[in-house]
């Protein structure tokens, strides 16, 4: 089924709902969406564009954003953003590897591709500067988006998606998440990024719920603020995100969130102490789930016993070299000692599975890999597996853990300790506002780290504090490391930590 069917079907059964609503702003019901992508697919279709074709995006969220996203998959097209946060050199990357036609616009972007702008798309006529396509790049059959890895471990990898497999994917998860047509499902991400179209657009409008599109840019007081005034049942969010909301909670003055029964909290590791917080300062249980733009949702910690595997999702831990276990043969099947490969029952028992590795996924919808990236795609999609790059635990329970990136794994006496639970430990110092620590040798698994630290306090005597509850951390698991100050740590489109842009800025490969 194409994604334009599919989101067709909710209006035929909820014509007259909201299906979006902008904050502050319009709303258009499920029937006027539909009719919105249908003109916007007229206004592409007279500019050339048609099957196989590659159409960029370069827009503000809003509702319109969402209708060409529709109308570009209707006629078999597929689209591409260029993030606000891409310079010229990572535009002409990203043009050299997507090849558009054409350029939907509404913001100057250094690009030699036709431009014309979403109201031009209305009207239905074609202007001089778009006029037919060039001749384009045609990716697999049925293609409807290229959306971009996070970036926080390089320049971001263009990632494919099929409409048959996107539409499956989402209505597994939405399955396992329980979203339904009386949900509101908030977002506050930029509608670039997978986070802001999987987790809230597409979960909203392929369940007939109403989507509430916030301005990304808002301060976390007037996100908070928004959070109830739309009476959000669903969100999702980094823990960095949650922790900006908590901050900007008054003390006994919070608003009134308890209808938010969906906080979820993925991308990134989530701490203990941030769970905590959120439902002491905001009264929201923060539930994590786990995925990837390349593979789609693949755990979620509905229940809150810990992350299990979305139905159809297979899982293994493959042990790390040089570790104790022998790797899991196992693909998700309970029963012990299971090596048949077709299983997808979830949790596993299997006494001869390593309980500590990289975490191995199996589905049969995902993406259909990196553009003309074969090293990264032989390093990640092998045969019908999906390797995270990812350290779990597999729990006594069969649930797992996610620890973090392998690449941030540091050696110590105890055993692998991964950077964000350094991180999480300096934190409780108080000496700090915020830590980053990277890894020295981030392929080599060794105990040098360097640590980027944000002090608690702006006084002088706050950096020799920072400094001191560092070493003492560092000193306690045998680490060897240096410090270095930083005003604000960087962030990606996403929300993620920049580490690329830290490595680079200290001359680390």
């Amino acid at each position: 089924m194409t994604l334009h069917q599919a989101v067709r079907e909710v209006a035929d059964r909820r014509p007259e709902a909201c299906a979006i609503e902008e904050t502050g702003g319009p709303s258009v019901s499920y029937r006027e969406l539909v009719a919105l992508a249908d003109r916007l697919a007229g206004g592409l279709a007279v500019r050339g564009v048609g099957a196989g074709d590659c159409v960029g995006f370069a827009l503000r969220n809003s509702i319109e954003y969402v209708a060409l996203i529709l109308a570009t998959a209707s006629l078999g097209a597929h689209y591409v953003p260029l993030l606000s946060g891409f310079g010229e050199q990572e535009v002409k990357e990203a043009l050299r590897l997507t090849r558009p036609v054409l350029l939907v616009a509404d913001r100057e972007v250094p690009a030699q591709v036709p431009a014309v702008p979403l109201d031009r798309l209305l009207s239905g006529h074609p202007t001089a500067e778009a006029d037919r396509p060039r001749e384009g790049r045609t990716p697999a059959p049925g293609v409807f988006r290229i959306l971009w890895s996070s970036g926080s471990t390089g320049f971001p990898k263009g990632i494919a998606w099929r409409q048959d497999r996107f539409v499956t994917e989402r209505r597994r998860w939405i399955a396992d998440t329980e979203i339904d047509d009386t949900d509101v499902v908030f977002c506050r991400h930029p509608l670039d990024v997978a986070h802001a179209t999987d987790l809230h657009v597409f979960a909203a409008l392929l369940s007939g719920a109403r989507l509430v599109l916030a301005d990304p840019a808002a301060p976390p007081r007037v996100l908070l603020r928004q959070l109830a005034q739309y009476r959000a049942t669903v969100t999702s969010a980094l823990p960095w995100h949650y922790e900006e909301l908590i901050a900007a909670a008054e003390p006994g003055r919070g608003p009134d969130l308890s209808g938010l029964r969906r906080a979820l909290c993925g991308g990134a590791y989530l701490s203990p102490a941030v769970s905590l917080r959120a439902r002491e300062v905001l009264g929201i249980t923060v539930r994590e789930i786990y995925g990837s733009t390349e593979f789609g949702l693949a755990l979620g910690d509905m229940s809150g016993e810990g992350l299990a595997p979305v139905a159809g999702v297979g899982t293994r831990i493959e042990a790390l070299p040089g570790s104790a276990g022998t790797g899991c043969t196992d693909t998700g099947c309970t029963e012990t000692g299971c090596t048949e490969t077709g299983c997808t029952e979830t949790g596993c028992a299997d006494t001869g599975c390593a309980d500590t590795g990289e975490l191995v996924l199996r589905s049969d919808c995902t993406s259909e890999g990196y553009l003309e990236n074969p090293a990264a795609n032989a390093r990640t999609f092998r045969a019908a597996e999906f390797w995270t790059g990812d350290m779990a635990r597999r729990l006594p329970d069969g649930r797992l853990r996610i620890l973090g990136r392998l690449t941030d794994a540091l050696a110590t006496p105890a055993g692998p300790l991964l950077a964000p639970m350094l991180d999480e430990e300096l934190a409780a110092t108080g000496a700090v506002a915020e830590t980053v620590s990277l890894p020295v040798h981030p392929q080599g698994y060794r105990n040098e780290v360097l640590v980027a630290v944000r002090p608690a306090r702006a006084e002088p005597a706050a950096r020799a504090a920072a400094i001191a509850a560092v070493t003492a951390v560092l000193n306690r698991h045998h680490l060897h490391g240096t410090v270095e100050f930083v005003d604000a740590v960087p962030r990606t489109e996403v929300g993620k930590v920049n580490k690329p842009l830290l490595r680079e800025r200290w001359g680390m490969r």
